[in-house]
């Protein structure tokens, strides 16, 4: 009898040992690390990570789990529920194009937790990690880049799933328990994009949720509550439930599972907004070295995109953004923030700029088309162009086919260690702090005790 996608998934995490894992996937899971607690730690003043740490604390339980920024453990769900929140608080983690998912703000939040609790190595962290990402961009990609388009939130959606496995890996779940966890975890997926209507605070709780849960999934498997074992493809199961108009292919889940590591492809962002961000952005700020134009003597400022990054970015209130998520979330300001500045970093997401005569000057005069090519080139490929018009009628224009960080165009080890350094030492005091993190990443694995991670990561923070 053929077994189904979660029996196949179960049998590949129960199964996999760190030597089974090729090199280029050890290598971007240790850079996933460091990359995700780059946010971790770098959002900590953020009203959003305050909120869910307090959250996180009033649900108490025993004290199983850190959370940055607090001195007193919580309960793992809820520890793993808060720190996956702050990680995503500038969206600032990676990507993976084909399945529009950002794999790690789950996983990492959920592998850190257990990974700290039961003191496991850094190897057993890195075959955790690997496994989750890899059942996220899988599953992601199945949905053939439409799941969009029904109105769900992949990075949730996935995510969910992606975290259980993490989870049951750490926990040293049978094959059996494995299959009834993501049976679980399945009825416990949910993720809608509709904070994008609004700028909603939501789009941050996309990961903590699926953190949470995925947990508590683990931990009912592990005491004998059964789940579906055809979760994903049963005529009641999550790729019809979460596709549009049914359009998926389940082939992308299980074809070269456990060969070939898709979750090594995820792009590094640059810029601490939507991924679909990269292209135009990568255009303005080459407009902005090469040719240096003063942002008031722009007359028009044109951009060429794919459709659904328009859908995202682009509809007409993003014109008008009220807050930090537009901010995120419009292309007319990131492009107008660009030409301004001459720069895009966090200190360029500040609703002080929402009122600003030259800000509001230059989203005026931007506009947003669609271009077929790149539209047939997504979602393999995020591509973008900008076009600026001065008024003295010169003209310059930069084509990006793959954004800074995709795997095309990749960044490397060193800078996002610049990038940690960057959001880590707004919060550390001492920045010998922050090194001794990056030495630890960097080796590992060969580290014996994940806890002593978490130790360097959360500096007590909030006194209770």
């Amino acid at each position: 009898m053929r077994k189904t996608i979660a029996e196949e998934i179960s049998q590949l995490t129960v199964e996999l040992n760190y030597e089974d894992l090729p090199v280029y996937a050890v290598d971007h899971a240790k850079l996933l690390t460091l990359d995700v607690l780059a946010s971790m730690v770098g959002t900590r003043n953020l009203s959003t990570s305050q909120i869910a740490r307090e959250i996180a604390q009033e649900l108490g339980g025993p004290e199983e789990g850190s959370i940055v920024g607090l001195a007193k453990k919580v309960a793992l769900p809820n520890a793993a529920f808060a720190n996956a929140i702050q990680c995503y608080g500038y969206d600032f983690v990676d990507d993976h194009n084909e399945s529009n998912a950002h794999p790690s703000p789950a996983t990492y939040p959920v592998s850190l937790a257990l990974a700290e609790y039961s003191k496991a190595s850094g190897k057993q962290f890195i075959e955790a990690v690997s496994l989750g990402n890899e059942v996220v961009c899988r599953m992601g990609t199945a949905y053939l880049g439409d799941m969009y388009y029904q109105g769900f939130h992949p990075t949730s959606t996935c995510g969910t799933m992606g975290a259980a496995v993490s989870a049951g890996k750490l926990m040293k779940l049978d094959k059996l328990q494995m299959v009834y966890a993501q049976g679980i975890a399945g009825s416990m997926v949910a993720g809608l994009m509709a904070w994008n209507s609004e700028g909603s605070f939501t789009k941050r709780l996309q990961a903590g949720h699926p953190a949470m849960n995925s947990i508590i999934a683990a931990r009912m498997a592990k005491k004998g509550f059964n789940g579906p074992s055809d979760i994903y493809e049963g005529k009641d199961g999550l790729m019809h439930a979460y596709s549009y108009l049914d359009h998926f292919d389940t082939k992308y889940i299980l074809e070269g599972l456990g060969d070939k590591w898709t979750f090594a492809s995820s792009s590094i962002k640059v810029y601490p907004c939507c991924r679909y961000s990269g292209g135009h952005l990568d255009a303005c700020l080459e407009i902005v070295e090469k040719h240096q134009p003063r942002a008031d003597e722009i007359e028009k400022i044109h951009i060429r995109s794919s459709k659904y990054t328009m859908r995202l970015l682009a509809e007409k209130r993003k014109w008008d953004p009220k807050n930090i998520v537009d901010l995120q979330f419009s292309m007319p300001y990131q492009a107008a923030i660009a030409f301004k500045n001459g720069k895009v970093t966090v200190d360029e997401f500040d609703v002080k700029y929402i009122e600003d005569p030259l800000v509001r000057y230059l989203i005026s005069v931007t506009d947003v088309v669609e271009d077929p090519e790149f539209e047939r080139r997504y979602p393999e490929h995020y591509s973008s162009a900008v076009e600026i018009t001065m008024k003295d009628g010169k003209k310059y224009e930069a084509v990006v086919e793959d954004p800074k960080g995709d795997w095309r165009n990749p960044v490397r080890f060193n800078d996002v260690k610049d990038k940690f350094r960057g959001l880590a030492n707004r919060i550390y005091s001492d920045p010998l702090r922050t090194d001794r993190i990056i030495e630890f990443i960097e080796n590992l694995e060969n580290q014996r005790d994940m806890s002593r991670l978490l130790d360097l990561v959360n500096d007590a923070g909030e006194k209770i």
